[in-house]
C-alpha cells in the first residue's frame, strides 16, 4: 500500500462542479451550512447573554463536537453496512427536528444555558451520525484527480457558509431574535433531503459495500486502521495541529463580546472572516499544493497559524483580530482538506465510512480536548494568556508534524 510519487495532474479547483450531482448536493449543503452557522453564532451569542463564564462558551463548543468523538465510529459502521443515501436522509430529519425544538424553546423563552448545551449536543449527535456517510459518498460522485478539488470545494462551501451565515444571522438576531435563526436552520435541512432523494447512487457503489454484522464490522474497521501506517501518520499530524490550534476558534465569542466589545452585527462579521480566509485558501489550494506539495503546505499553515495567534494575543484590536481570524481560516482549510483528501485516497470503498469516522473522531476529539483546555486556561488566567499559551504550544507540535510525512496521493480503490 505504497502511495504513488507521481505528480498530480493539473485540475481546476472548480472542475467537480461540472458534475451535476455534485453541484446539486454542494448547493444544498451550502444552504444547510449557512443555516447551521446562523444557528451556531446565535447560540454562542445567546450563551454569552446567559453567562459570562468562558468555560460555558467552551462547553458549548465542546457540546457540538463531543458526539463526533463518542459516536462517529458507530456511525461509520452503520454507513458502511446500510444504504448511505437513505441513511443520510434519516440523519437530516433528526437534525431538522432538534433545530425546530431549539426554535420553539427560544420563542417561548424557555432556553437556559443547560438546555442550550443539551440541544447543541443533540445537533452534534446528528452531525456525528451523518458525517461518515456524507464523506463516504463524495468519492462515489467524483473520483480520480477531481477528488481532492471536490473535498476542497466541500470545505470551501462550509467556510463560505461560515462567512455569510454569521453576518446574516447576527443581523436577524438584532432585529428579531435568536428563535428565527434556529427556525431557518431547521428549514435548510429540507434542501439536503431533496438533493439526496434525487441522486441516483451508482450500482457498483452499493455492490461494493459488505453486509457485515455490527461486531464483525467494528473489528474489521479497527484492524484496518491499526494496520495502516499511512492513516496513523495522518491522524498524528492532525493531533499536532488541532489541539493547540483550536484556541482562537473556541474563545472567539469571548473575545468578540467582552475583549473587543462588539455588537451583534460586528460579531457576526468577525465570525464570518474566518470563512473568507478559508474560501480563499480552498480556491488557491490546487496551486499551493502543486508548488509546495500537500505535506509542506500543511506545515507552513501550522507555522503561520501559530504566528498569527501570537499577534492576536499581543495586539487585540478589531482590525488585527479580523486579519488574524481570516489567516487562521486559510490555515485550517489547508490542513483539513489535505488531511481529508489523503485519508479518502487510502481507503477502499467498503471501509470508507469507518475510516472517515476514525478520522473525524481524531479531529473532533482533538477539538474537544483543546476547547476545554484553552477555555479553562482563559477562565483561570485570562483570554490573552490562553492565546499566548496556544501559540507557544503550536511551535513544537509543528516541528513534530514536520517529522511525520503526510502520505502522498493514490487513486481510491474500489
Amino acid at each position: 500500500m505504497t502511495p504513488s510519487a507521481d505528480p498530480a495532474p493539473r485540475v481546476s479547483a472548480f472542475a467537480p462542479l461540472a458534475n451535476r450531482s455534485f453541484l446539486t448536493m454542494w448547493i444544498a449543503n451550502l444552504m444547510s451550512n449557512i443555516g447551521g452557522w446562523m444557528a451556531t453564532t446565535g447560540a454562542a451569542w445567546e450563551m454569552t447573554s446567559l453567562t459570562q463564564e468562558p468555560i460555558f462558551v467552551a462547553l458549548l463548543a465542546a457540546a457540538g463536537t463531543l458526539p463526533m468523538f463518542l459516536f462517529c465510529f458507530f456511525a461509520g459502521i452503520l454507513a458502511d453496512r446500510f444504504d448511505r443515501r437513505r441513511y443520510i436522509i434519516v440523519c437530516q430529519f433528526w437534525m431538522m427536528a432538534v433545530a425546530a425544538t431549539l426554535a420553539v424553546m427560544a420563542f417561548l423563552g424557555k432556553l437556559d444555558h443547560w438546555s442550550l448545551l443539551a440541544l447543541s449536543f443533540c445537533i452534534g449527535l446528528g452531525n456525528a451520525m451523518n458525517a461518515p456517510a456524507w464523506h463516504a459518498v463524495v468519492p462515489e460522485i467524483v473520483s480520480g484527480p477531481q477528488l481532492r478539488p471536490a473535498i476542497a470545494l466541500n470545505s470551501a462551501g462550509f467556510n463560505l457558509a461560515r462567512t455569510v451565515g454569521p453576518v446574516i444571522g447576527q443581523l436577524l438576531l438584532s432585529l428579531v431574535g435568536v428563535f428565527l435563526l434556529f427556525a431557518i436552520n431547521a428549514l435548510t435541512y429540507v434542501g439536503v433531503i431533496f438533493a439526496m432523494r434525487a441522486w441516483k447512487r451508482p450500482a457498483e457503489a452499493r455492490a461494493s459495500q459488505r453486509r457485515e454484522g455490527l461486531a464483525e464490522a467494528a473489528k474489521a474497521g479497527i484492524a484496518f486502521v491499526r494496520g495502516s501506517a499511512e492513516l496513523r501518520a495522518i491522524f498524528a499530524r492532525g493531533l499536532c495541529f488541532f489541539v493547540p490550534g483550536i484556541a482562537m476558534g473556541t474563545l472567539l465569542p469571548v473575545i468578540g463580546r467582552f475583549e473587543l466589545g462588539l455588537d451583534e452585527f460586528d460579531f457576526g462579521i468577525l465570525y464570518g472572516v474566518f470563512g473568507v480566509g478559508a474560501v480563499a485558501a480552498a480556491f488557491a489550494m490546487p496551486t499551493v499544493n502543486r508548488l509546495l506539495g500537500a505535506d509542506r503546505a500543511n506545515i507552513w499553515a501550522m507555522g503561520i497559524s501559530a504566528a498569527a495567534t501570537m499577534v492576536a494575543a499581543l495586539a487585540m484590536t478589531p482590525v488585527v483580530m479580523g486579519i488574524v481570524v481570516a489567516i487562521n481560516g486559510a490555515c485550517w482549510i489547508t490542513v483539513i482538506a489535505n488531511n481529508g483528501a489523503s485519508v479518502q485516497m487510502i481507503l477502499p470503498n467498503y471501509m470508507r465510512a469507518r475510516g472517515m469516522a476514525v478520522h473525524q473522531m481524531v479531529f473532533f476529539g482533538a477539538m474537544v480536548v483543546g476547547s476545554l483546555l484553552w477555555g479553562k486556561i482563559a477562565t483561570l488566567f485570562g483570554t490573552q494568556a490562553s492565546l499566548i499559551a496556544s501559540a507557544v504550544a503550536l511551535l513544537p507540535f509543528t516541528m513534530l508534524a514536520a517529522s511525520i510525512r503526510l502520505p502522498g496521493s493514490v487513486l481510491p480503490r474500489a
